[in-house]
């Protein structure tokens, strides 16, 4: 089954994306490492632990994933910068993912505009909260997979 990855650091809203995504309500501290969506393929949506933990689980999860969403909440995004490095090297398409942009007061777009800068990739504003962005997401992730 194909595969997309959610990595970003701890507390970045790696689950609370998957659930947006699914969309199923949000159950606290619920235990799973993977859940099926439907779009215009059927995949795996691999939620990972922090990308600021060492653990190789994430790596493992690098190495498999076609379309990865690399999630950032903070000007400080020098570690999530290094896993797209690793993540492309890897083969999957990143999708990079300002999370939480309720929590802006510009949605996240002065964040998205720094990061798309130096990364050069597309970015978009997401707030699993809100609803703000998640289609456009499911939308970008399908077109993803479908040029795979």
């Amino acid at each position: 089954m194909r595969q997309v990855g959610i990595f970003g650091k701890r507390k970045s809203g790696k689950s609370a994306l998957m659930y947006a995504l699914t969309r199923q309500k949000i159950i606290q501290d619920a235990a799973f490492s993977a859940m099926e969506i439907s779009g215009v393929t059927r995949v795996m949506l691999v939620d990972t632990v922090g990308v600021d933990v060492e653990d190789s689980t994430a790596e493992k999860s690098a190495q498999s994933v076609e379309v990865a969403l690399m999630l950032i909440t903070d000007d400080s995004f020098e570690l999530e910068l290094a896993w797209i490095s690793k993540l492309k090297k890897a083969g999957s398409s990143v999708i990079v993912v300002i999370s939480q942009a309720d929590k802006f007061a510009d949605g996240g777009e002065s964040l998205a505009a720094a990061v798309k800068e130096v990364s050069g990739l597309k970015t978009l504003c997401v707030s699993s909260q809100t609803g703000a962005g998640v289609a456009e997401l499911d939308e970008e992730i399908n077109r993803r997979l479908a040029e795979r």
